[in-house]
């Protein structure tokens, strides 16, 4: 945003420092969103998208319109840190995807997703919603992806 000095217009700089996180929690028919702050130590639910062809086209997408550089992927593991079904779908939606966001230079990271379900179960009930608001199709999915976006920032704060 220019600025005006005497006769002289500065213009503020971009901080290379300041950019959001993404994170998913990936489902075989929607992903939950979650995206922090730019300063990254606030995780908010931002909905859920289909998962469809055109999920990578519309992540990719995302990451270009709100200054994400970094993309956090929920790892499905066992209680027992074990792989399940899941983790194989997972691992195969995550190699497709590191394709595309590679040359965007976005890193892409894996963050274990165990319990974060119940977690998200829990954090609704609490809130004292209708019980037709609690079961809205996409709300566990997307207070999924704000806990494991939250435990990721938590887990690497800023210096």
């Amino acid at each position: 945003m220019p600025s005006l000095h005497g006769s002289k217009t500065s213009y503020s700089v971009p901080d290379s420092n300041r950019y959001r996180i993404l994170a998913l929690d990936y489902g075989t028919k929607h992903v939950g969103l979650a995206v922090s702050d730019e300063g990254r130590m606030l995780a908010t639910a931002r909905g859920t998208i289909e998962n469809s062809p055109k999920l990578i086209q519309q992540i990719v997408a995302m990451t270009k319109t709100e200054n994400i550089r970094t993309v956090v992927l929920g790892l499905p593991r066992t209680l027992r840190n074990t792989e399940s079904a899941m983790t194989a779908i997972v691992a195969k939606f995550r190699s497709r995807l590191k394709t595309a966001l590679d040359p965007l230079g976005v890193a892409l990271e894996s963050w274990d997703e165990r319990l974060t379900s119940i977690i998200a179960g829990t954090n609704i009930a609490e809130r004292g919603l209708s019980k037709s608001r609690r079961e809205r199709k996409g709300l566990h999915d997307e207070e999924a992806a704000r806990i494991i976006l939250q435990e990721y920032l938590d887990a690497h704060p800023r210096a």
